[in-house]
Formats: structure tokens, C-alpha cells, sequence
């Protein structure tokens, strides 16, 4: 199955390479403040991508990109790996086949309001550091 996506205003535009990876949600401050909750995303080994994209390194590890006509928050992509592209699930034009979540990140930030089910891995700050970021802030 291929997909593809888009931003709420249709500006940007994207067709995935390859096939999904592991459904994950990611609960870190940066996420939250980028989408206003929890940064639901899905792994592809890249992307085609089209339109106007704002790229934005949040981290000394990350940067996120978004639509810079309506802002919506649509990818995070390592800053020394542009083949591992993750694309938020809420921006696929077709979510169905990706399975449930497989693993929840900075686990140990999940506000107490958030309610989430299921046997995902969760892993807290420091262990999502350390796979992502070799352990660095």
C-alpha cells in the first residue's frame, strides 16, 4: 500500500517511501508544545515531499517541519538521518493498516489527564534519550 498525505490547507503534500514502521507516540515538551498533545507518529524510510515546509531543529538531535501557510505539524526527522522520516498519523490520507501503537516515548511525561491503554512499550525520558539522542539533552 503506498501513502500519502497532506497539511490541513493542502499547501504541503507528501507520498511515503516504503512501508510503516511501528505506530509510536511520543509525550515529550517539545511534541506537546508542536501539536498541542501528544506527537502521534509512524516511520517511513523518507518521503517525497512538495509544498512549503518549515523545518525547525528543536533539538541538537531533531527537527520537526510543518506547513508554513497553516502551521500544521506534520514530520520529525533525525537532523543526521533524513532516511528515517516520521510523519505525524493525523496528516496520512489513509490511517488504515498501521496497526496499534507500539511504543510510547518519555512515558514518564504522559500528563495525568491522558488516559493511555494497551501493552506499548513505554519508555521514559532517559531511555528515549538514550536510543535517539546517545543519551545528550
Amino acid at each position: 500500500m503506498a501513502y500519502s498525505g497532506r497539511c490541513l490547507c493542502g499547501a504541503v503534500t507528501y507520498k511515503a517511501k516504503g512501508e510503516p514502521h511501528g505506530p509510536h507516540a511520543c509525550h515529550c515538551d517539545d511534541c506537546q508544545r508542536f501539536t498541542g498533545s501528544t506527537y502521534v507518529g509512524v516511520l517511513f524510510k523518507g518521503a517525497d515531499v512538495e509544498g512549503p515546509v518549515h523545518w525547525f531543529q528543536s533539538s541538537d538531535w531533531g527537527e520537526r517541519g510543518s506547513c508554513e501557510r497553516c502551521g500544521s505539524a506534520m514530520f520529525w526527522r533525525l537532523r543526521d538521518n533524513h532516511e528515517n522520516f516520521v510523519v505525524s498519523i493525523g496528516s496520512l490520507n489513509d490511517k488504515s493498516g498501521l496497526g496499534e501503537i507500539t511504543e510510547h516515548y518519555f512515558a514518564d511525561n504522559i500528563p495525568s489527564s491522558f488516559d493511555f491503554t494497551g501493552s506499548a512499550q513505554r519508555l521514559s525520558r532517559e531511555e528515549t534519550l538514550a536510543r535517539f539522542a546517545g543519551g545528550a539533552e
